[in-house]
């Protein structure tokens, strides 16, 4: 068993670390090829299978930047992230972090990455969209239990919002330049937008959903969040809008969030 292993742990680094110098005496010699050539055959499909994994997750990020600049970057990523899990559903998950630093980096590259600035909320936003689609499938609240809450209880009530909601500030004009890249026509898009905007991801039924957010919608769903209470967020509304107004307009922002399936229990 130990020689298996051995052999496995062998094979596994060999696939993994193409350019690493090591011996193939262990390969049997008697197949058509040389047992470089069949290594290496082990070794491109496991980078083209992560590289395909990696396309899908982030395809506006690909056609943002084109299939040679894609490629580097799945290179070094792969290199620098290798997959540790059978499913490869989270190999993608460090790509905003990798391309933050590629863009920080002051030494300079073949590829200006410090010129594409906005490129890590687009790759934020996409992952952002795959982990909505695929978060927990949990029950929501409705009207209906909303109206099951003594009007005593309302003050210091909380609420537990679905998994699958994300909140972003966006410096960059991300979401319409997601959509111009991945529609069947791609069109050209700025990038620039003038301050920051605040916008809400999450899935509603089996669609991802998202849009951006007035000021105090933002505020008032952060606070929630944050798991403030109720009379929190009135008490945010309070201070941006007559007091006269804001029993409706709370009242007006949690039907929204219940309706759209942002909430998903009380506490």
């Amino acid at each position: 068993m130990k020689h298996l292993a051995k052999l496995q742990n062998t094979f596994q680094d060999c696939v993994i670390h193409p350019g690493k110098p090591a011996s193939t005496a262990w390969v049997s010699a008697s197949g058509r090829a040389a047992p470089e050539t069949r290594l290496s055959i082990y070794s491109y499909a496991y980078r083209a299978r992560l590289k395909e994994v990696l396309a899908k997750d982030y395809p506006a990020m690909l056609m943002a930047i084109g299939d040679d600049h894609f490629n580097q970057i799945a290179d070094d990523y792969i290199q620098a992230h290798p997959s540790h899990y059978f499913s490869l559903r989270d190999f993608g998950c460090h790509v905003p972090t990798f391309v933050k630093d590629l863009i920080q980096q002051d030494e300079q590259q073949d590829i200006q990455w410090q010129d594409m600035p906005w490129l890590y909320e687009l790759t934020l936003f996409e992952w952002a969209l795959g982990q909505a689609f695929d978060a927990a499938n949990l029950s929501f609240f409705t009207e209906q239990n909303m109206a099951t809450i003594p009007p005593e209880a309302w003050p210091e009530l909380k609420f537990t919002l679905h998994p699958s909601v994300h909140r972003f500030d966006f410096e960059w004009n991300i979401p319409e330049l997601w959509q111009a890249l991945t529609d069947d026509n791609p069109t050209q898009v700025t990038a620039m937008r003038d301050v920051a905007s605040p916008w809400l991801i999450w899935r509603e039924q089996l669609i991802t959903r998202f849009r951006s957010m007035p000021i105090d919608e933002q505020r008032t769903l952060d606070t929630l969040r944050e798991c403030g209470s109720f009379n929190d967020v009135c008490e945010i509304l309070a201070s941006l809008m007559s007091e006269d107004k804001v029993p409706l307009r709370a009242a007006g922002l949690l039907k929204g969030w219940i309706t759209q399936g942002l909430i998903s229990g009380i506490q």
